[in-house]
Protein backbone atom coordinates (compact mmCIF):
# COMPACT_ATOMS: atom_id res chain seq x y z
CA UNK A 1 0.00 0.00 0.00
CA UNK A 2 1.29 3.61 -1.21
CA UNK A 3 1.75 5.63 1.82
CA UNK A 4 -0.91 8.79 1.66
CA UNK A 5 0.93 11.78 3.10
CA UNK A 6 -1.67 13.97 3.16
CA UNK A 7 -3.46 11.49 5.31
CA UNK A 8 0.16 11.20 7.61
CA UNK A 9 -0.12 15.26 8.02
CA UNK A 10 -4.25 14.87 8.62
CA UNK A 11 -3.97 12.45 10.95
CA UNK A 12 -0.81 13.71 13.15
CA UNK A 13 -3.61 16.78 12.89
CA UNK A 14 -5.82 14.52 14.71
CA UNK A 15 -4.53 12.71 16.87
CA UNK A 16 -2.40 15.90 18.63
CA UNK A 17 -5.95 16.66 19.66
CA UNK A 18 -6.80 13.59 21.59
CA UNK A 19 -6.26 14.38 25.43
CA UNK A 20 -3.10 12.85 27.12
CA UNK A 21 -5.49 11.24 29.81
CA UNK A 22 -2.72 9.96 32.30
CA UNK A 23 -1.52 7.58 29.50
CA UNK A 24 -4.36 5.75 28.62
CA UNK A 25 -5.03 3.75 25.34
CA UNK A 26 -7.34 5.08 22.98
CA UNK A 27 -9.17 3.43 20.60
CA UNK A 28 -7.81 4.72 16.94
CA UNK A 29 -11.19 2.97 15.04
CA UNK A 30 -12.97 5.18 17.62
CA UNK A 31 -10.94 8.43 17.29
CA UNK A 32 -11.14 8.75 13.31
CA UNK A 33 -15.42 8.05 13.87
CA UNK A 34 -15.74 10.57 15.92
CA UNK A 35 -14.77 13.31 13.43
CA UNK A 36 -16.07 11.57 10.58
CA UNK A 37 -12.48 11.59 8.80
CA UNK A 38 -13.23 8.41 6.50
CA UNK A 39 -14.78 11.26 4.56
CA UNK A 40 -11.03 11.79 3.27
CA UNK A 41 -9.39 8.76 3.00
CA UNK A 42 -10.26 4.93 3.66
CA UNK A 43 -9.70 2.63 6.64
CA UNK A 44 -7.42 0.91 5.48
CA UNK A 45 -5.67 3.96 4.27
CA UNK A 46 -5.95 5.85 8.14
CA UNK A 47 -5.42 2.10 9.83
CA UNK A 48 -1.68 1.95 7.09
CA UNK A 49 -0.81 5.21 7.84
CA UNK A 50 -1.23 5.08 11.71
CA UNK A 51 0.78 1.76 11.70
CA UNK A 52 3.89 3.67 9.76
CA UNK A 53 3.74 6.06 11.69
CA UNK A 54 4.00 3.40 14.80
CA UNK A 55 6.84 2.31 12.82
CA UNK A 56 8.52 5.71 11.79
CA UNK A 57 9.00 6.27 15.69
CA UNK A 58 6.26 9.34 15.19
CA UNK A 59 3.66 7.91 17.57
CA UNK A 60 3.34 5.50 20.27
CA UNK A 61 0.37 3.16 19.63
CA UNK A 62 -0.41 -0.89 19.34
CA UNK A 63 -2.53 -3.40 18.05
CA UNK A 64 -5.05 -4.31 20.55
CA UNK A 65 -7.78 -6.74 20.70
CA UNK A 66 -9.09 -9.80 18.80
CA UNK A 67 -9.46 -10.29 15.04
CA UNK A 68 -9.98 -7.83 13.58
CA UNK A 69 -6.94 -6.81 14.86
CA UNK A 70 -7.70 -2.87 16.08
CA UNK A 71 -5.01 0.12 16.99
CA UNK A 72 -4.41 1.69 20.26
CA UNK A 73 -2.92 5.33 20.53
CA UNK A 74 -0.84 6.61 23.14
CA UNK A 75 0.27 9.53 22.29
CA UNK A 76 2.69 11.37 18.97
CA UNK A 77 6.58 11.09 20.30
CA UNK A 78 9.17 13.83 20.45
CA UNK A 79 9.85 12.98 16.88
CA UNK A 80 6.66 12.94 15.85
CA UNK A 81 5.71 16.43 17.27
CA UNK A 82 8.97 17.69 15.50
CA UNK A 83 7.96 16.83 12.25
CA UNK A 84 4.37 17.91 12.74
CA UNK A 85 5.45 21.22 13.57
CA UNK A 86 7.73 21.76 9.87
CA UNK A 87 4.07 20.57 8.64
CA UNK A 88 1.46 22.34 10.80
CA UNK A 89 0.85 25.55 8.52
CA UNK A 90 -1.66 24.80 5.37
CA UNK A 91 1.00 27.26 3.57
CA UNK A 92 4.32 25.91 4.24
CA UNK A 93 2.34 22.08 3.64
CA UNK A 94 1.38 23.37 0.56
CA UNK A 95 4.70 24.85 -0.88
CA UNK A 96 6.63 21.78 0.41
CA UNK A 97 4.29 19.43 -1.77
CA UNK A 98 4.17 21.89 -4.69
CA UNK A 99 8.23 21.66 -4.47
CA UNK A 100 8.76 17.96 -4.01
CA UNK A 101 6.55 17.28 -6.54
CA UNK A 102 8.38 19.87 -9.04
CA UNK A 103 11.56 18.51 -8.20
CA UNK A 104 11.31 14.90 -7.61
CA UNK A 105 8.10 13.85 -7.79
CA UNK A 106 8.22 11.84 -4.03
CA UNK A 107 9.88 11.71 -0.86
CA UNK A 108 10.38 10.32 2.35
CA UNK A 109 8.99 11.75 5.62
CA UNK A 110 12.07 12.99 6.67
CA UNK A 111 13.27 14.66 3.09
CA UNK A 112 9.59 16.47 3.44
CA UNK A 113 10.25 17.57 6.94
CA UNK A 114 13.86 18.45 6.09
CA UNK A 115 11.91 20.57 2.58
CA UNK A 116 9.08 22.33 5.09
CA UNK A 117 12.03 23.35 7.65
CA UNK A 118 13.70 25.48 4.75
CA UNK A 119 10.51 26.57 3.23
CA UNK A 120 9.87 27.92 6.62
CA UNK A 121 13.48 29.13 7.40
CA UNK A 122 13.62 30.73 3.78
CA UNK A 123 10.25 32.77 5.00
CA UNK A 124 11.95 33.93 8.46
CA UNK A 125 15.05 34.92 6.00
CA UNK A 126 16.95 32.72 8.14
Amino acid sequence: MELNHDCVRDLLLLLEKVPFDDGGIFDLDSIIKSVNFTDRYSVDTIRYTFVELVDAGYIDGTPTGQMPVTYGFVKITFEGHKFLDNIRDESVWKQTKQTIISKIGSASLSVISTVAAKVIADRLNY
